[in-house]
C-alpha cells in the first residue's frame, strides 16, 4: 500500500471512530498529515493491521507532539489548506493553542513516563476480534525495545469503553488531567516488564 493512501485510511479510521475527540474536527487533511508526522519522526511510531489491503486499526505512540508538529510544519502549503476552516473559528484556534501547550508538558502532573500512547482505532467491523490488543501488544514491544518500560494514556472521562479496555490491558490510572478547559480526562500509566535475558 502506498504510504499517502495508508495516512489516508488511518486518518478517515480515526475521524469516523475517535470523533469525541477535538482532532477528528480539523479533517482528515489535517489528521493524515498528522499521522505522516508521527510515521517519520524519529521519537514517534504508527502501527497497523491491514487486511485485502485496508488499514482495519492503527495504534500511535511516541515521547511528546512536538517533533511531530515540527515535522507538520515541513509541509507548510498542506498544512495551511488543511487548517484554513478552522482559522476563521476562534474556539477552533483557542482548543488548538490548548493541544500545544498541552504537547508541550504544561498541563501535566509530574512525573508521568514522557512515552505517551497517542491514539488507538479499529475498524467497527473489526471489533470483538482482538486487533486492538494486538496492536496494543505490538506498542508494548516497540517501546520495550527502545529502552522504555512504561507509558502514559489519557482518556476522557466520557469514554467508558476506552476506560474498560486500558484497565484490561493492566493499565493503572494515576492523576486527573484538564486537556481542554473544563473537560477532565484520567491519566493511566501502563508499566512494561523487563525481559530477562536467557541463560547460557
Amino acid at each position: 500500500m502506498e504510504r499517502r493512501d495508508l495516512y489516508q485510511q488511518v486518518a478517515r479510521l480515526h475521524v469516523d471512530n475517535i470523533n469525541k475527540g477535538f482532532l477528528a474536527t480539523l479533517g482528515t487533511g489535517f489528521v493524515a498529515l498528522m499521522y505522516q508526522a508521527i510515521d517519520e519522526a524519529p521519537a514517534s511510531v504508527l502501527l497497523v493491521e491491514e487486511r485485502d489491503g485496508r488499514v482495519v486499526g492503527f495504534v500511535a505512540g511516541g515521547c511528546g507532539m512536538g517533533a511531530i508538529y515540527k515535522r507538520m510544519l515541513r509541509s507548510p502549503f498542506r498544512l495551511g489548506v488543511a487548517l484554513l476552516p478552522s482559522l476563521v473559528r476562534p474556539g477552533r484556534i483557542l482548543r488548538i493553542l490548548e493541544i500545544l501547550r498541552y504537547s508541550r508538558g504544561h498541563s501535566l502532573p509530574p512525573n508521568l513516563p514522557e512515552a505517551e500512547l497517542l491514539s488507538i482505532a479499529v475498524d467497527p467491523s473489526c471489533r470483538g476480534q482482538q486487533v486492538a490488543e494486538r496492536l496494543y501488544r505490538r506498542l508494548e514491544e516497540h517501546f520495550r525495545k527502545t529502552g522504555i518500560l512504561s507509558f502514559r494514556i489519557i482518556v476522557g472521562e466520557a469514554l467508558a469503553p476506552a476506560h474498560k479496555f486500558y484497565r484490561r490491558m493492566g493499565a493503572v490510572p494515576t492523576d486527573q488531567v484538564a486537556v481542554h478547559q473544563g473537560e477532565q480526562s484520567t491519566v493511566y500509566v501502563q508499566t512494561l516488564a523487563q525481559v530477562q535475558p536467557h541463560s547460557p
